[in-house]
Formats: structure tokens, sequence, C-alpha cells
């Protein structure tokens, strides 16, 4: 249910905007009585027994996905025009029915149906409300539509076809919002405040926290029966993205150690992507090669946490092929592009490993962001990332995000800002893993790597690469 989000434009979409843009009037109306906060936990799941309900089939168009956007985006403008113009940006550039279909990738639920639409969204903002990780079971799914879809199947809008495309829509793009809202505050370390102003759509979030998922649905902690396993026990789900941070709490030994054996080298490429302001920029990108003949592009997490078999299934456009004749690399994404590069010059890179409790004494940066300015539009996002890596094996962390809008077009100036939580503890470098160890004995290990110079290739320890980020000096 966290889904596999596969762009990063919800990093430029504030987290307030999303958590506060009003909600659709068919979303509030569809089922009212969940939402009053007055209600007891007990009497808004009340069981429904029997099956899910019946099918409630729509149908998605283009036209009918272009007009949820633009009533989206006209309803934050009251709100947050800044938020407004970053949104319509993004879901300009982006498909936000695709970003809600990998939400249902491996299970059972439809993006072809209203009811399993609902569904899914009722699950994602428990698990918001929640800050949770644990993955609903098929029959927590099956009950939850049962408590509350099959009630109001009957009712309109659900019980009028074309009422119900229309607010499916609307449920569709709401929940791909609240999920982005939910990654950029735990990015910015403002999930509390983020929590806090989350509406009460359906069920208000003070009632969900009250709430446990269980196989037979939700139903009050205090008398859950089968409850869900803990995050712990929940099997891994796709890829890390950009900006989902890696497991909080690793096992003390790497899953899969066996990874590295299957490696030929590690590596670095340049890439274009969009900057501050919406400024082309160049970017690096870690690739590592297989000796099977495939790439794999790296994501947060270091090589001996990922299950390749199981990445390959769940996020395909990781992988590609490779082959080489002397310094000249083809690259063959999952798409069939291929594209050649030589070694060291200029667009591919080798990438240099850590020494076995290497230590270093710097702090790097890497700033990203987005908007329109470069293209004279008003909206400018900046994001910083910031590691503090000291001598001594210490480290901290932080980071900020802001974003302006200049008024010109709509005639109203704006701007945003957010720092996240400072984060340190002790830090070890072993080849190309970093890990980070926080005062309360938590644990998360990151791909790691130095880039390279010269040809042939020398170490570059100005430049280094944690997750798929590129940092360097701050100037």
């Amino acid at each position: 249910m966290r889904g596999r989000l596969r762009c990063l434009w919800f990093l430029l979409i504030p987290a307030a905007a999303a958590a506060q843009a009003p909600a659709p009037d068919s979303l509030r109306e569809t089922a009212p009585g969940y939402a009053r906060s007055s209600e007891t936990a007990s009497d808004a799941v009340a069981s429904k027994p029997g099956d899910p309900g019946p099918d409630l089939p729509f149908t998605s168009t283009p036209e009918l996905r272009a007009r949820t956007v633009a009533e989206r985006v006209r309803r934050m403008q009251g709100a947050d025009p800044l938020g407004a113009a970053v949104a319509a940006r993004a879901l300009a550039q982006h498909d936000y029915d695709a970003i809600f279909r990998g939400f249902l990738d491996g299970t059972a639920l439809r993006e072809t149906d209203a009811g399993d639409v609902l569904a899914a969204f009722i699950v994602l903002q428990w698990m918001v409300a929640n800050d949770a990780t644990t993955e609903p079971s098929p029959l927590a799914l099956r009950a939850i539509r049962r408590q509350f879809v099959a009630p109001l199947a009957a009712k309109p809008p659900l019980s009028v076809p074309g009422a119900r495309a229309t607010f499916a829509e609307e449920v569709k793009l709401r929940a791909v919002l609240h999920h982005a809202g939910w990654q950029a505050a735990k990015r910015m370390g403002t999930l509390p405040r983020f929590l806090a102003t989350l509406p009460g759509d359906l069920l208000a979030p003070a009632t969900l926290r009250t709430l446990a998922m269980t196989d037979d649905g939700l139903v009050p902690r205090a008398a859950r029966t089968r409850a869900a396993p803990p995050a712990a026990a929940a099997p891994a789900r796709g890829g890390t993205t950009r900006v989902t941070p890696p497991e909080p709490n690793l096992p003390a030994e790497p899953r899969f150690p066996g990874n590295w054996a299957s490696v030929e080298g590690v590596y670095f490429r340049a890439a274009y992507g969009v900057g501050v302001g919406g400024l082309m920029i160049l970017r690096f990108e870690p690739l590592i090669l297989l000796r099977d003949g495939t790439t794999y592009e790296v994501a947060a997490a270091a090589l001996e946490d990922v299950d390749l078999t199981a990445e390959r299934v769940a996020e395909p456009r990781r992988f590609g092929r490779w082959t080489r004749a002397g310094d000249t690399f083809t690259l063959t994404d999952d798409r069939g592009r291929s594209d050649t590069y030589k070694l060291q010059d200029g667009r591919f890179f080798r990438a240099f490993p850590a020494g076995a409790g290497e230590t270093v004494a710097q702090s790097y940066r890497n700033l990203s962001g987005g908007g329109n300015t470069a293209m004279g539009g008003d909206v400018m996002i900046a994001v910083s990332n910031r590691y503090d890596f000291r001598a001594d094996g210490t480290y901290g962390r932080g980071g900020s995000v802001g974003a302006t809008n200049s008024g010109a077009t709509s005639g109203v100036g704006s701007a945003v800002s957010g720092r996240r939580a400072p984060e340190g503890g002790r830090y070890a470098l072993d080849r190309h893993t970093l890990t980070l160890t926080a005062p309360d004995g938590r644990v998360r290990r990151l791909f790691f790597a130095f880039a390279s110079h010269g040809d042939p290739p020398a170490i570059d320890r100005d430049m280094i690469f944690v997750g798929d980020d590129a940092f360097t000096p701050p100037h």
C-alpha cells in the first residue's frame, strides 16, 4: 500500500499544501458519519459481516483526469497559492493515475473499481495518521472494503456511474497528494506538524490513531483480534525512492552479503536533471555493473541489504544491460535505449570504495530543487541536505527546503521554508557501505562511494555518493 513512487515530484510540494488542501465535496459527503469527531472509534468502525460488497466499476479517461487535476489545483489556490502552483507544475509533468496504480501493486485491489479505490485511500489514511510501515494483509484489505464501502454502495456517488467515476478520480488524486505530503514531511523532519494538520476525510486522524489494522479491518486497539504483524516482520516491497528514508532499524548483519560477489564494478555517470528554479543541470548517478551483464541503478540502501531478485520485479527501471570493449561501455536501459560511454571521458567514471574503518573530516552538501523561474515563471524551490563527518567517527546531518512564488502571475507573492530535524550519531565506512548508528541504537546502512578524476582514474574525496545522491563540500 505504500506504493512504489517512481518519480520525485512530491519533493516539490510543500507538506502543508498536501495536508491542508480542501477535500472534494463528494469525498466529504460520501460517508459524513465517519468524519464526526464526536463519534467513538467503535461506532466509526462497526463490523459489517459478509462479503466485501458489490463491484463498482468505472472508466478513467484522460479528459476526466485532466478535469480532476484542474479542480484540485483550483481548490488549493485559496488555501495556498504557492502549493497550488507547484502542484500544478508537478501534476502537468507526471501522471497521478500511474502513481496511484503503483500503490495497488501486489494487492487484489483494482484501480478500475471505485470501491477498491476508496478502500485503498482509507488504508493510506490510517498508515499516514499512524506513520505506519506495516503492509496490510489481503484479509485486512477485504475487511476494510466490507466495513466502509459496502454500506455506501447503494448511495450516491457510488451508486451513479458518472458520479462514481468523478469521485474515484478525486480519491485517487487525493491519495497521491496525501502520500506525497507524508513523505515530504518525513524528509523535512516536520512529520508531527504535518500529522497535526491532516484533514478529517472519512475518518478523523485522532480516530485513526485509536485503531489497529487487523485481518478483521480497522478495530479499536483495545479490542483487536488478529493483529497485523509488526513492521519488522513485514516483507520488503519495492525499492526505496530518493525521498524515502532507509529502513530505520536494520538487523545487525546484512541480509544479502553475497550480492557483492556478483559485482563487476561500481561506476557513476553524468545525466541531465532539473535543479533550483527548473534550471537544467548536470548531475551524477552511481551505477553498479553485475557480472551477469546487467546494470543496477543504486537506490538508498547498501547493496548487501537489497534483495536483487525481488528488486528486478518491483523496480525493473533500475536494471539494464551493459557490454564493454576496452574502455568503451554500452549501457542499455529497461526500455531498450542504448548509450555509449568512454571511461573517464566526461560522462562515465569509476567510483572508489572507502577503506575499512576509514574516517573523513569533511562536510558535504547536496542541493536540488525545481520550479519554473529558469523559464520565466514564478516558482523556485530549493532542497538542501548536508552531512558533517568528523575524524572521531561521529557525524551530524541536517537540511532545509524553501520555496518562493514571486506572484508575477497570480498577483500574490509567498514563501515557505522548513528544516530537517537535526540528526547525529556515529558512522562507519567499509568499502561501499556507510553505516549510521543513532544514539538510541538504530542502524542504517547506505550505499557509499568516492568519485574519481583523471585518466587513469584517481580517487576524488571531494565528491561522495550517499545512496543515489552526490554530495560535495559546501562553498
